[in-house]
């Protein structure tokens, strides 16, 4: 429990600092508990906060995972990133990356990553926006097992975004990250329902697949999540 409640600490003290009125944030909490033949507890947090200028915007992230069992954890993970984007354009920016995460069961202690690219709008109306990122850069990585690596990474990413109505709101993400020693790819699909005011309900369903990971660990995982958003 301790745990559980220190991940939510650390994702609420997060969107804190970004409160400011030239900042959107927003605050994800999911919990789940169950008692009887089974127990377990599981909180996922997420945190995300962006200012949007004229000519630059600053998207800034933070997710944690933990869950529990009656005698043990059996899932913990903590990522963090922030990305700058130079507009050079209607439709083009430039934007760099700097991103950190854990997951000692899915095979690393850290992993933290530095990539430069170009992103653009493919689409962007009032109900939808799709754009697209490619870029490059390197990534360091210790794996549960002291092995250590440091290569040349290549990265790609694309968000949609759908309106569906006043209070309902779609969005896929996809993204790809890796070189020699792997690539690590993500899919995430919600739907974002507001209840009332800044408060909404979000349900998704996440994919990670790692192409290299040590042996006895598995390479796709897989989270499907219910949680309330609080919007600032």
């Amino acid at each position: 429990m301790k745990k559980i409640l220190a991940a939510a600490l650390m994702v609420t003290g997060f969107v804190s600092l970004a409160t400011a009125a030239e900042w959107k944030s927003n605050l994800e909490l999911g919990y789940v508990q169950t008692s009887g033949n089974t127990e377990t507890s599981s909180m996922n947090t997420k945190g995300k906060a962006i200012r949007d200028g004229e000519t630059w915007r600053t998207t800034v992230q933070a997710s944690a995972l933990n869950a529990t069992d009656a005698k043990r954890t059996i899932a913990e993970k903590y990522a963090i990133s922030a990305q700058e984007d130079w507009k050079i354009s209607e439709s083009g920016f430039l934007f760099g990356r700097i991103a950190f995460d854990t997951d000692r069961f899915g095979g690393f202690k850290k992993r933290t990553s530095e990539t430069l690219g170009y992103g653009f709008d493919i689409l962007k109306t009032d109900e939808r926006q799709w754009n697209a990122e490619i870029g490059g850069g390197a990534r360091q990585t210790e794996l549960t097992t002291g092995e250590k690596t440091s290569n040349v990474v290549v990265r790609a990413a694309t968000f949609y975004n759908w309106k569906i109505s006043k209070t309902a709101t779609f969005s896929q993400e996809l993204k790809s990250e890796g070189g020699k020693d792997g690539y690590v790819s993500n899919s995430v699909t919600s739907l974002l329902n507001q209840v009332s005011g800044n408060l909404s309900s979000k349900v998704s369903y996440a994919v990670q697949h790692t192409s290299k990971v040590p042996v006895g660990t598995k390479k796709l995982n897989k989270e499907l999540s219910a949680s309330l958003v609080f919007s600032y």
